[in-house]
């Protein structure tokens, strides 16, 4: 029974909640759907699947939520992370949970100011009596009543004359870089980037996998070369301020990154057709996934274990390696807070009331060794930290379209 019988929803209970049959029979409630949400060990993993949720239920334009959670202590920070993420989006939310004498919250924020404690217990602890601490219809009740109320002072507040609600804004600063030289350590000097050559060698250390990596620059006038299978082409970017879809980013123009990669054996990693050849010949330049023809390519040569460019394990740590080689260039972008940009843009999610709801869906890689696609890695567009939709059982997942502009997916073809 997990973590106490008392407080653990048996899957009865959810065959006949009560807060699900209280909510759907309110005629005042036009109840959305039931988001189900999992309690991850990892601090970072509890972060993500709540801003996830809350991105759910911000993009299913809910005017109220409620949070319950059957299990306490470790399980409370993601109670304590979903309110908060929630809140954050400015949609009301009342939480329900077992709190009694026993499980008072460690961590708390400032949304969390409406909870329905379903403790039934005269002493407030955990016990062994399966289903005693469970929500019962009262609990539901309580629960929409407190809801309503919030919702109603939100309503009341709200500018009903506005043709547009703005809910974030992202603000991408760009940095045009005309020169890519080697240095002794990575650095931008007004419109020259350094890299640092030792990258070279402490990347190819990074797996057993790899046998070598070699870091090239590629100047506009000299396409005409032979590479390895392209993995990927991928902008340098960096969040500066807060999350995803938010905040500050500042990026590099005039400047990409290509990944190749191939086995010590010349087996080219590719999945279906490999791309190695002339450089000029193999990429379509100027299109949105490509680099210009006046863009300097820095590209990432990795050279696998034979067999390792045939599995998974060995293309995602060719990905891997060329992003810690790029995390070397965002180090000295976030610093450049500042330094004037060359452009800068604004970018709005918005809510625009009483006009046709539309949805775009990316059907994106989601199978085999290199059919593969990262989603929300640590920095825009990179790989470390990034999910695999096929870890994530190729489910679903919400993004506004702020989060996806702002480097939420990698491809890992």
């Amino acid at each position: 029974m997990g973590i106490g019988p008392s407080t653990k929803e048996t899957t009865l209970h959810h065959f006949r909640d009560p807060l699900v049959e209280i909510v759907s029979a309110d005629k005042e409630i036009d109840l959305l759907g039931i988001i189900v949400e999992g309690t991850p060990e990892i601090n970072r993993d509890k972060v993500f699947v709540a801003q996830r949720s809350a991105a759910m239920v911000e993009a299913m334009r809910a005017d109220g939520a409620i949070v319950s959670i059957d299990s306490w202590g470790n399980s409370h920070i993601d109670f304590t992370s979903l309110i908060e993420a929630i809140g954050k989006k400015k949609v009301p939310t009342v939480g329900m949970s077992f709190v009694g004498n026993q499980a008072a919250f460690v961590v708390t924020n400032k949304y969390m100011d409406t909870i329905i404690d379903f403790n039934k217990t005269q002493s407030g602890i955990e016990t062994t009596v399966v289903g005693e601490n469970n929500v019962v219809e009262m609990d539901a009740i309580k629960a929409l009543a407190i809801l309503k109320l919030k919702m109603k002072k939100k309503e009341e507040v709200k500018e009903h004359s506005e043709d547009e609600i703005k809910l974030r804004k992202l603000c991408m600063k760009t940095f045009y870089i005309n020169q890519v030289l080697f240095g002794e350590k990575n650095k931008i000097d007004k419109d020259v980037l350094y890299i640092n050559k030792a990258m070279e060698g402490e990347a190819s250390k990074e797996d057993h996998r790899i046998e070598s990596l070699k870091i090239n620059i590629i100047p506009p006038a000299n396409h005409d070369m032979f590479i390895n299978s392209i993995l990927d082409f991928s902008p340098i970017a960096t969040k500066v301020i807060g999350e995803a879809g938010e905040g500050v980013t500042h990026a590099l123009t005039g400047v990409a990154v290509m990944i190749t990669g191939v086995e010590t054996c010349g087996f080219q990693a590719a999945n279906i057709g490999s791309s190695e050849g002339i450089l000029k010949e193999q990429v379509q330049f100027g299109r949105r996934g490509t680099p210009s023809e006046k863009d300097i390519i820095i590209h990432v040569d990795v050279v696998l274990k034979d067999g390792e460019g045939r599995t998974r394990a060995g293309i995602m740590a060719a990905h891997k390696a060329c992003d810690k080689i790029v995390q070397g260039i965002r180090d000295c972008l976030k610093d450049m807070n500042h330094t004037l940009p060359d452009e800068k843009h604004e970018y709005f999610d918005i809510i625009r009331p009483g006009r046709k709801k539309v949805v775009i869906i990316k059907q994106v890689s989601g199978l085999g060794c290199m059919y593969d696609t990262g989603v929300f890695p640590y920095e825009p567009g990179g790989f470390i930290g990034c999910r695999s939709i096929i870890d994530l059982g190729n489910m679903p997942l919400m993004l506004s379209s702020n989060e996806y502009r702002d480097g939420a997916i990698r491809a890992m073809s």
